[in-house]
């Protein structure tokens, strides 16, 4: 039922029953009505090689940029267009990003665009794309940044959820870049899948700081527009005319268009974890006012409902991530990397142990052989040789491997239940239970 502007005030006293936060958060909601603009036709530039309008490229094949040849267009989007060029005095490809044509002349978006050269510039990390220059062509700037080669996480997603080791590994490297770019004062404000690039060496780099908060720029105040021009998961929504991020991705905080730091990041990329894991966003909706809304009063479907193989421990770590109320949420992009390297490591150190275990169980059998072969000593009369039996496993826990230590004493074994040690005079056992998820067969 639409209620009149006029009656809202007394209908939201009645309705909210004196919760001012409900309140609140229902009418930044009602703020996004009525203001919907074309201000930006189209998403954010989602990655440097796909996605191109069907509209003829500015800049042909050929044509000279300064020192720069065109070589094609391979991407566009609603702040930037991206050619691959030939830089002809280093004889090596680049990617020059430009503002679209009708951005040109608008003093907003060129400072935009000089902001995000400003952002990349404080940075120098492996997980974040490179910038090699800033230049001028004809009174349209761009930005010279390194060519890379590979596919956007937007891509990689089309197939479906990732495995779990490959998703840990993705967003580990993303939390490395980000901790280098909040240490310099830079908030991102778009991390999303188009905007993270897995190349084809294997790092993984973050694209597009053109929304880039830096700590010195003070916070626009709150009148937020709606893009609905895009799906409502790639829909932006800008402030004042600054874009300040894409739908599903937001902060709480983004989308009430309150001030961001570091934080806001994190649950961005919290929003991507729980995507890459489970194959669907934690906040949907049909129009971007909605999307908007599940992100500021829905909780999120845990991920192993959605996945049961995502362990225990990573769904805390995604949920504590997606925490609405940013003061117990990850504060530092370095401390979630801690948990998910720390949720990486049983599996490195489960090869290291059964690593440990094969080489003891091998360097006992090759004692024992070198001894029974007479390179190691010589016996000086023939042993007397006695039967005893030393293990008593039933049939259902055989005994794949063992050997005797060279002085007889000992005897190692392996069966179901890990690695035994037992003395064969006393019977005395020391056990190495195997780790989680592991057995010998």
């Amino acid at each position: 039922m639409a209620i009149e502007p006029a009656r809202r005030p007394a209908f939201l006293e009645q309705a909210c029953a004196g919760d001012e936060g409900l309140r609140r958060e229902v009418e930044s909601l009602l703020a996004y009505e009525g203001r919907v603009e074309q201000f930006m036709p189209t998403p954010a530039l989602d990655m440097l090689s796909g996605g191109i309008a069907s509209e003829p490229a500015r800049f042909p094949e050929a044509q000279e940029v300064g020192p720069y040849r065109i070589v094609a267009l391979i991407g566009r989007g609603g702040m930037g267009e991206v050619y691959q060029a030939r830089d002809t005095r280093l004889d090596r490809d680049v990617a020059l990003k430009f503002l679209p044509a009708h951005y040109v002349d608008t003093p907003d978006a060129v400072v935009r665009f000089r902001r995000e050269a400003q952002a990349i510039s404080s940075l120098n990390h492996p997980n974040i794309c490179t910038l090699y220059d800033l230049g001028e062509h004809e009174g349209q700037p761009f930005l010279v940044m390194e060519r890379i080669e590979g596919e956007s996480l937007k891509q990689r997603l089309a197939g479906g959820a990732l495995a779990v080791g490959e998703a840990l590994s993705i967003t580990s490297q993303v939390c490395d870049a980000l901790e280098a770019a909040h240490t310099k004062g830079v908030v991102h404000r778009d991390i999303k899948p188009a905007n993270i690039f897995i190349t084809s060496r294997g790092p993984v780099k973050i694209l597009d700081f053109g929304l880039a908060k830096l700590r010195s720029e003070p916070q626009p105040a709150p009148e937020a527009t709606l893009d609905s021009a895009a799906s409502p998961h790639e829909s932006t929504i800008t402030t004042l005319g600054r874009a300040m991020g894409t739908a599903s991705y937001m902060s709480p905080e983004q989308a009430r268009g309150e001030d961001v730091d570091a934080r806001s990041d994190l649950f961005s990329l919290g929003v991507v974890l729980y995507h890459v894991t489970t194959g669907t966003r934690p906040f949907e909706g049909d129009t971007p006012a909605k999307t908007v809304e599940a992100i500021l009063a829905s909780k999120p479907v845990p991920p192993r409902l959605r996945n049961s193989a995502i362990p225990v421990k990573l769904e805390r770590i995604i949920l504590k991530a997606l925490e609405k109320d940013r003061a117990v949420r990850y504060q530092t992009a370095g401390e979630l990397r801690a948990d998910l390297e720390r949720l990486r490591m049983p599996a490195s150190w489960r090869g290291r142990w059964l690593l440990a275990v094969a080489v003891l169980l091998l360097s006992l059998g090759v004692t024992l052989a070198a001894m029974r072969l007479g390179w190691i000593g010589a016996p000086s009369t023939t042993p007397d040789l006695k039967v005893r039996q030393v293990t008593n496993n039933p049939p259902e826990d055989p005994i794949p491997r063992a050997s005797i230590s060279p002085d007889g004493a000992s005897l190692a074994y392996v069966d179901l239940t890990g690695l035994h040690v037992r003395r064969i005079d006393t019977g005395e056992t020391t056990s190495f239970p195997p780790p989680e998820n592991c057995c010998f067969r």
